[in-house]
């Protein structure tokens, strides 16, 4: 209530400054704003911070010139498009183009995880787009990040394109499949995507021999 009097107070005190202002024939106020880079920047108000919304060739400080330039590193392949799902420490990892454990092949791979002894949150799905382009497909070096950063002991690549990428290779999943291979000191088993064991059935008998190869990896002792 205190403050409400006071500005109450202030107001009329500067009315009537101006007041006599205006009598005494001014007609317009001039005042000296202090350089933007002096102001602090919680005082400034949004998009006139320096940097806020700079154009072509502003750097974090304003305008060209004004100190040294902000550079972002950009990631070698471009944006990353994986997808990650599950336990961020697993010891298992899957690898995979298309939907992860969505739809049919999806709903398959899940079943071959509990199969396996884990759920799926126990293990450490990550995916990407299907697709041949370069857009939907990341990098070796994107995917190798991801691995890394879960730390399994083994991973298994569903599919050619996942294979491909990792092991550096254009030999189809038929030619890679059935043994382990180093990936920087993981163990790495290429697979059948789920989509193709959805199409033929058949094909199952063959992948769970190689996930058994898997599980007893996964057995013995670090």
């Amino acid at each position: 209530m205190v403050e409400v009097e006071e500005r109450e107070l202030l107001l009329q005190s500067l009315k009537a400054y101006l007041e006599e202002l205006r009598e005494s024939g001014v007609d317009e106020l001039s005042f000296a704003q202090p350089p933007l880079s002096n102001q602090p920047l919680q005082d400034l108000p949004a998009g006139t911070r320096p940097g806020a919304s700079g154009g072509a060739g502003q750097g974090v400080s304003g305008g060209a010139g004004q100190g040294a330039e902000a550079t972002v590193p950009v990631s070698q392949g471009g944006e990353d498009s994986c997808q990650g799902v599950g336990n961020p420490r697993a010891r298992l990892l899957f690898v995979m183009d298309g939907a992860g454990f969505a739809g049919a092949a999806g709903e398959l791979l899940a079943n071959i995880v509990k199969a396996m002894k884990f759920d799926t949150s126990d293990v450490h799905l990550l995916s990407f787009p299907a697709g041949s382009g370069s857009a939907a497909s990341p990098s070796r070096e994107q995917l190798m990040r991801r691995i890394e950063a879960v730390g399994p002991e083994v991973v298994v690549t569903l599919g050619d394109k996942s294979a491909q990428i990792l092991l550096e290779t254009g030999e189809p999943v038929a030619k890679l499949r059935g043994r382990f291979h180093d990936l920087g000191g993981i163990s790495l088993m290429a697979t059948l995507h789920p989509e193709a064991l959805v199409a033929d059935p058949t094909l199952k008998r063959d992948v769970w021999n190689e996930m058994q190869q898997v599980m007893r990896r996964l057995s013995q002792p670090r």
